[in-house]
């Protein structure tokens, strides 16, 4: 009989895995268009300070060579007021996470599989019969409101509407791919604001989207709101889908790599223009990127990812003057630095592993020149070792863990 390759999956083995992933996709998607009551996705936050807090999340991906853990454990929050920066290499699970805030992932082989995703949501109060309550002395339009924490991890599919592009809203990596070529910007605009409030007339529409053109600095908004996307630069795009988000007053902005596609001029005015929005909207912003210039620039906290998991997570001041984990200090000596005494650029050896069947020991373990004997055993735990800094790392052992 012939040897079986490493690596390779037998005929057998592919399909006791296909056999094990329906079963697993027909349980979460019954779950996901499930029917139920507000009660049953209601739940309180941990702090009164924080406007999203991510505990233990567990986002698969069921595929034929196995189940691929994108994000295998994530915890960490996101303050009022305050932006949070994501940082990791490609692949590490920056984009699986925000999906799973806005609930994009695309099944039935993506899957929310466990944990919990809480966010503090702001409501207009109605009466028995639906009808919103007019504020006591409010002028016409304005309506009492009530805060409301969901895990949105809970929340059916079809209640997800309450809060994707309402409460939270996000601006994608390449703005050509996210707007539609057939449709005016104008257009595009005006969706938003009839599909968060159906009753709007079509002047309404027009008079928000184009508040909205002159919020993020469209000089000409009148021409823009009558362009189609390929008429407009990069930069101008970029706009566009910034004041897309902003245009349902969402108070948790998700900036996926808004920067990536745009060159340094732009980029600069894209992340003041972010800066501004914050304090504008009163709101909160996590921001993903590879970037540390910019999450120096931007950020107030930090979470440093690596193979799906959170390997370090801080203040800016804590993750810049203090890095601890080796990963940490891996990518800030791979930034480029004017005054480097090098001709060449450090990079961190190896590959991230194989997302699937991943060990239970330190995943940065084979990469890591500071790597000990306790590194071979289980998964390090998440270790504080100040007040604001956590880290996940064997080395840190004898330090407070988090409780």
């Amino acid at each position: 009989m012939r040897e079986k390759k490493k690596g390779y999956l037998s005929g057998r083995e592919i399909r006791e895995i296909a056999r094990a992933n329906a079963v697993e996709m027909k349980r979460l998607e019954a779950y996901k268009n499930r029917k139920c009551d507000e009660s049953e996705f209601l739940t309180r936050m941990r702090s009164e300070e924080n406007i999203l807090e991510i505990d233990d999340l567990h986002t698969f991906f069921f595929t034929e060579q196995g189940v691929v853990k994108a994000v295998n454990g994530v915890s960490f929050d996101v303050p009022k007021n305050a932006t949070v920066g994501i940082v990791g290499e490609s692949g590490c699970g920056k984009s699986v996470t925000s999906m799973s805030v806005m609930r994009l992932l695309q099944g039935p082989q993506g899957q929310i599989y466990s944990g919990e995703i809480r966010f503090r949501s702001h409501e207009v109060r109605t009466d028995a019969k639906g009808r919103p309550i007019p504020r006591a002395g409010g002028a016409e339009g304005e309506y009492e409101t009530v805060d409301k924490v969901y895990d949105i991890a809970k929340m059916p599919i079809r209640e997800i509407h309450r809060i994707r592009g309402k409460q939270i809203a996000m601006i994608f990596q390449e703005p050509m791919t996210s707007l539609n070529p057939v449709f005016t910007i104008g257009e595009q605009l005006d969706e938003v604001t009839f599909i968060h409030d159906p009753k709007a007339s079509k002047e309404q529409a027009k008079a928000k989207s184009m508040e909205m053109l002159n919020l993020v600095g469209i000089a000409m908004p009148e021409r823009v709101y009558k362009s189609f996307p390929h008429e407009l630069s990069g930069g101008m795009r970029q706009r566009v889908m910034i004041a897309m988000a902003l245009a349902a007053d969402p108070r948790l902005i998700i900036a996926d790599e808004p920067t990536t596609a745009l060159d340094v001029t732009i980029q600069a005015q894209i992340l003041d223009l972010l800066r501004d929005l914050k304090d504008k909207i009163d709101g909160s912003i996590l921001l993903i990127t590879h970037d540390l210039g910019i999450i120096a620039e931007m950020a107030d906290y930090v979470v440093v990812m690596y193979a799906g998991r959170v390997i370090e997570k801080g203040t800016v001041s804590d993750i810049f003057h203090n890095p601890l984990h080796p990963y940490t200090i891996g990518l800030q000596k791979s930034k480029p630095t004017l005054n480097s005494d090098s001709d060449t650029l450090f990079n961190i050896p190896g590959n991230v592993p194989n997302p699937i069947n991943m060990p239970n020991y330190c995943y940065f373990r084979e990469r890591c020149d500071k790597c000990v004997g306790k590194c071979a055993g289980d998964y390090p735990d998440m270790i504080r070792v100040s007040p604001t800094h956590y880290v996940a790392c064997h080395l840190y052992d004898e330090e407070i863990k988090h409780d």
